[in-house]
């Protein structure tokens, strides 16, 4: 802190999006009156969004008193209350509900990381007793972090390249130079500098693509049998690391048994990907070692296909022998920093009395299960004897489950629902199904926790409001989450004390626990928190943050299983995953195709010749926030669709024509954009959009169903994942221009 005349300057975390990065805090009389980057972190707020700071803190639509509905759903009608009373009426509801239909008839829903919210709103789940939770990144990382562990016991999520010893990396399924923004994506750019060949897998040439050596133009939703056909050179070429497969791997020969069904020839008729390319692919990741393939969101999008998606990524991974070598696939490091494990009570919800059930979607898809939570922590057992720190991965139902308990009290009812920083009506698949839900008098309780009002808080019976990343003090891993990815820390203190009434989320289950039966269990302020997560680091949060570089961090390591082997239920790389197996899966399963496909659906293509693909990620906005701030909003102002100059010619469309998107559950409308960079078949959507400038109530709901494409994409059974993760990628649409019926 340093003070010039009556202006103080502090460092705080940026407020616009929950990724937290580090910035210089001016403030006069107690408010923030200019916001920039920290020159002196290693993770300065330099992203496009970050110049919209101020703005967002001080927004005049922020949430700032508790609101209570006087009104039906969605008619919009608030009247303000008291945190005191909004406290009770909530707390009196839940154990109403929780006496007459057990805990696990609570749902808590989480979206964008928004600090140390996220782990307390899953501890207080965890100690109430329901394991119906998930936080969007299950439609984020779900797919494939569950594949890390069954097939060698880690994760690998965090992996970057390291400039002069990574020899190649594959981006597959993700975009980092939008996604992560500057930072995020100059270690890429500098290993690229220092030799690297950088191979890009993507339906559309992007901006990451354009810095690749080799890209790999597939039609969407053919990762696995792309991945399989990569293995088949690999494995038939005799590149794979034999010492490695040899004495840590089980289960190759049904492997090369698999992958021997797709020779590149083959795979270039299903991917449209050429054979020669594949070839190319394959044998420059198998000899370029070290190399990274990197997790992609879009690998969890993909449904029928995604399990042999990130299998087949996983496999490519193990049999390089790419897995914890410095440069490669780094195993991330469990936060023994923190008392993080024992803190969020797996074991608590495990065994918890009250609870009977397990979670909704347990009989579909259990991967995602307590069932699942206990075979991964004896697997893990012997490394891990608490676990690993991102378990709620294991536990989180798939969301078409969640509606329909919702709706129809199948396999049993949710009547209590708590949607905190997330809008969900926007974010996944069917948004008109969850609209349904949201607004049936079978749900008893609705309480949503944001900074601004969204379509999905109008449906709510309490909207309470939250602190920005000025106004509270943070302690985060990389990326801004408090998930226990790693053991490496950073601490930011409260900048500004929080504008009118906005409170920690921290509050809001710490509050909610201590009335249901939770005292004991919760420190009185999130700063108390921290302190009690850092006790195995032998510090206080107030030293931590006080530091010249207020970051622990832990010393790297490489090839660790070579002491101790790996978390699995063999010690070893298991390429043909036993705990799939357990828990009723093929364990080395075959390419399949999307539900909706000129293959798999021919007629249906008649109709809808296109292929859909949504939800690449944009610089100006994060997910769907942000679409207030007018400095980004200027930038972008409305959704695109991108589509082939020769496909638009056909159909009429000139540049920034309105188009109408439509699959067989309705349209929605964009403006088109014409890229060379994508196939003249295949189409990409903006996600995500709504428009806070419309009218909230219903039935517009801010312009929620105008121009957001998850409110047309299916959400069941059959187009869902083995992890019942939404299908929005590799689906079929028409596109036509707005003045044609």
């Amino acid at each position: 802190m340093r003070e010039s005349d009556k202006t103080t300057v502090r460092t705080g975390a940026c407020p616009v999006c929950g990724v937290g990065c580090h910035v210089e805090v001016h403030v006069s009389d107690g408010k923030a009156v200019r916001i920039k980057a920290d020159p002196k972190s290693f993770v300065p707020a330099s992203c496009v969004r970050s110049g919209a700071a101020l703005d967002y803190h001080g927004h005049p639509d922020r949430l700032n008193f508790p609101l209570k509905r006087s009104g039906s759903r969605g008619e919009g009608r608030w009247q303000q209350i008291s945190w005191e009373e909004a406290i009770d009426e909530i707390a009196g509801k839940l154990g109403a509900i929780r006496d007459k239909y057990g805990p696990e008839a609570v749902l808590v829903l989480g979206g964008s990381p928004h600090g140390a919210g996220d782990p307390a709103a899953w501890r207080w789940c965890n100690l109430w007793g329901t394991p119906n939770y998930f936080h969007l990144g299950k439609n984020c990382g779900e797919a494939e972090l569950p594949a890390e562990w069954a097939v060698y016991g880690e994760l690998t999520v965090m992996s970057m390249p390291a400039p002069g010893v990574t020899k190649c990396t594959i981006l597959w399924g993700c975009n980092p130079y939008e996604s992560r923004g500057p930072l995020g994506w100059q270690p890429f750019l500098d290993a690229k500098k220092q030799g690297m060949k950088l191979i890009v897998v993507d339906p559309r040439l992007t901006a990451s693509g354009r810095e690749a050596d080799l890209w790999l133009q597939l039609r969407p939703g053919t990762d696995g049998a792309l991945a399989f056909g990569m293995l088949n050179v690999i494995i038939n070429e005799g590149l794979y690391d034999r010492d490695f497969v040899d004495k840590w791997c089980l289960g190759f020969e049904e492997l090369k048994g698999l992958v021997g069904r797709y020779p590149p020839e083959k795979v270039e008729t299903i991917t449209w990907v050429p054979a020669a390319k594949i070839v190319e692919a394959a044998r420059t990741y198998a000899t370029s070692k070290p190399a990274l393939l990197t997790m992609g969101v879009a690998n969890c999008h993909l449904g029928k296909g995604g399990l042999s998606s990130v299998l087949g990524k996983c496999l490519l991974r193990a049999v390089t022998g790419n897995l914890d070598v410095e440069g490669g696939n780094c195993f991330g490091d469990v936060p023994e920093y923190t008392a993080f494990l024992d803190e969020l009570h797996w074991d608590k919800l495990i065994d918890h009395p009250l609870r009977t059930r397990d979670n909704v979607s347990v009989n579909i898809w259990p991967i995602g299960s307590v069932r699942a939570l206990k075979l991964f922590r004896e697997a893990m057992g012997k490394i891990y004897p608490k676990g690993c720190g991102p378990a709620h991965y294991m536990v989180e139902p798939g969301p078409s489950c969640v509606w329909t308990a919702m709706l129809e009290g199948k396999p049993y009812p949710i009547k209590a629902a708590f949607t905190q920083g997330t809008n969900t009506l926007c974010a996944l698949a069917n948004g008109k199904r969850i609209y349904q839900a949201f607004k049936s008098q079978n749900l008893d309780l609705h309480v949503a926790m944001d900074h601004f009002m969204t379509p999905t808080a109008q449906l709510a019976d309490y909207v309470l409001p939250a602190t920005d990343g000025l106004e509270r003090p943070d302690l985060q891993n990389p990326l801004g989450q408090l998930w226990g990815f790693t053991n490496t820390y950073s601490g930011r203190g409260q900048a500004v004390k929080p504008l009118y009434e906005r409170r920690d989320d921290y509050q809001l289950w710490r509050d909610l626990g201590n009335k249901l039966g939770q005292k004991g269990y919760w420190s009185d302020t999130l700063e108390d928190w921290f302190d009690k997560l850092l006790e195995p680091a032998g510090i206080a949060f107030r030293e931590l943050i006080s530091r010249d570089i207020p970051w622990l961090f832990p010393l790297p390591q490489h090839k660790r299983y070579e002491a101790r082997g790996f978390a699995t239920f063999s010690g070893k790389v298991e390429l043909v995953p036993s705990i799939f197996k357990r828990l009723g899966y093929e364990p080395l399963p075959d390419y399949e195709e999307p539900a909706w496909s000129p293959v798999s659906s021919p007629e249906l293509a008649k109709e809808y010749p296109l292929i859909l693909i949504s939800g690449g990620r944009v610089r100006n906005y994060h997910h769907s926030a942000h679409r207030q701030l007018t400095k980004l909003r200027r930038r972008y102002p409305y959704p695109l669709l991108q589509i082939h100059p020769e496909m638009a010619k056909g159909l009429g469309i000139s540049e920034g024509d309105p188009v109408y998107i439509e699959t067989p559950l309705g349209r929605i409308r964009q403006k088109a954009q014409l890229v060379e960079g994508i196939h003249p078949q295949v189409v990409h959507a903006d996600a995500y959009w709504w428009y806070p400038e419309q009218p909230g109530m219903d039935p517009c709901l801010f312009g929620i169903w105008d121009s957001n494409i998850n409110s047309i994409l299916p959400d069941d059974l059959e187009h869902s994942d083995y992890a019942g993760n939404n299908n929005l990628r590799g689906l079929l649409c028409r596109v036509y221009r707005v003045n044609e019926l």
